[in-house]
C-alpha cells in the first residue's frame, strides 16, 4: 500500500510540474517576459554544467563563457554559411566545444585553487579576443546576424513561446542526466575527488581521467546552451561572452546551491529575474544586486536550496499534525 501511494504521489507531482510548465508561456504577458523565461532555462543548463565541474568535482572555472561562446559561434557559422539545421549545429557544437574542454583540462590538471581560476579566466579572454580579431570567420565586433530558427521534424520554433518548450526539454534532459550521473560510479568518483584528491587517488580512482571528463561534460552543457541561445536571439557577438558572463554562470550554481541537483534551477531564476526586478533602482541597480548576492552568500553559504528544502520539510511535518488535530476535535 505504501509503495502504491508513493507511486501515485510521484505521478501527481510530475503531472503538477508538467501542468505548470505548459501554463507558463500562456500566462506570459509579452515577448520580453517570455525571453527572460527562456534565458532562465538556458542558464539552468549552464548552471548544471558548472555544478558538475565545480560543485561535484571541485574544479573552479571562470571560463565557462568561452565554452558558451564556442558553442554559439559554431552554431551561427554552420547555420548562416553552410545552411545547416538544428541537430547538425548541436552535434557540431558539442564536438567542437568538447575538444576545447580537453584542451583546457590538460593544463588545468597541473594547477589548483586560485591558479586554476586564473587559468580558466585566461582561456576565456583568449577565446573572446579570437572572436573579436578573427574577422573573416567571426565578423569581429559586428557579430553574426540572421541565424535561422530551428525546424525539427517540420515544426518551426519561430516564436519565443514555441522556443520555450525546446529550452525546457533540454533543461530537463540535462537535469535528469546530472541526477543519473551523480548516482553512478562516475559521480561518486567526482565527489571523492572534490573531498580529497590524494585520498581518491589512493583508492584507485584515476583522477586525471575523471577531471578531464568533468571538464568535457561541463563544456557539453555550455555547447547545448550556446546553440539554444544563438538560435533564439538569432545573433551572436563577442560582447555576450565576456568574463562577466562566466561570473553569472558561476553565481547561478553558487546561489542555488553547489553540489545539489535543483540548485541551478533556483540560481537560474534568481540570477535572471533579480536584475529585472531591480530596474527601478536606476544606476544603483548593479550595486543593490551585488549587495543582495553578498548577503545570500554570507547568510546561506551552502546556497538557497538546503534552506528551501528544510522549509518544505517543516511545512510537510505540520500538515499531518493539523489533520490529526482537526480529526480529534
Amino acid at each position: 500500500m505504501k509503495k502504491t501511494s508513493s507511486k501515485i504521489s510521484g505521478i501527481a507531482k510530475i503531472l503538477v510540474i508538467a501542468a505548470v510548465l505548459i501554463i507558463v508561456p500562456i500566462l506570459s504577458p509579452n515577448n520580453y517576459i517570455q525571453q527572460i523565461i527562456n534565458l532562465i532555462g538556458i542558464y539552468i543548463i549552464l548552471g548544471t554544467g558548472i555544478n558538475i565541474l565545480t560543485g561535484y568535482t571541485g574544479q573552479l572555472s571562470l571560463g565557462q563563457a568561452a565554452f558558451f561562446g564556442i558553442g554559439a559561434y559554431t552554431t551561427a557559422l554552420l547555420n548562416t554559411r553552410l545552411g545547416q539545421q538544428f541537430f547538425v549545429c548541436l552535434i557540431a557544437s558539442i564536438l567542437v566545444t568538447s575538444f576545447f574542454g580537453v584542451v583546457l583540462a590538460i593544463p588545468a590538471l597541473k594547477v589548483k585553487g586560485p591558479y586554476l581560476a586564473l587559468l580558466t579566466q585566461g582561456f576565456g579572454e583568449i577565446v573572446r579576443i579570437v572572436m573579436i580579431n578573427w574577422t573573416p570567420v567571426t565578423n569581429g565586433t559586428a557579430g553574426i546576424l540572421s541565424i535561422e530558427s530551428p525546424v525539427i521534424f517540420g515544426f518551426a520554433f519561430d516564436t519565443l513561446p514555441k522556443y520555450y518548450f525546446l529550452v525546457v526539454f533540454f533543461a530537463i534532459l540535462g537535469l535528469l542526466y546530472e541526477r543519473s550521473l551523480i548516482n553512478s560510479r562516475t559521480g561518486r568518483a567526482f565527489i571523492a575527488i572534490r573531498e580529497d584528491t590524494d585520498a581518491a587517488e589512493l583508492t584507485g580512482i584515476n583522477v586525471t581521467t575523471y577531471k578531464i571528463r568533468a571538464f568535457v561534460l561541463s563544456a557539453v552543457y555550455c555547447a547545448v546552451a550556446g546553440t539554444l541561445y544563438a538560435m533564439m536571439i538569432q545573433y551572436v557577438s563577442p560582447d555576450t561572452f565576456i568574463s562577466n558572463t562566466s561570473s553569472v554562470i558561476l553565481w547561478t550554481a553558487i546561489v542555488g546551491g553547489f553540489g545539489t541537483i535543483l540548485g541551478p534551477i533556483i540560481g537560474g531564476i534568481i540570477m535572471q529575474v533579480l536584475p529585472e526586478i531591480l530596474r527601478f533602482c536606476g544606476d544603483w541597480r548593479l550595486v543593490v544586486y551585488g549587495v543582495i548576492l553578498l548577503i545570500v552568500i554570507l547568510q546561506c553559504p551552502g546556497g538557497l536550496y538546503p534552506y528551501l528544502e528544510r522549509f518544505l520539510r517543516f511545512l510537510k511535518s505540520k500538515v499531518p499534525a493539523n489533520k490529526s488535530k482537526s480529526a480529534a476535535s
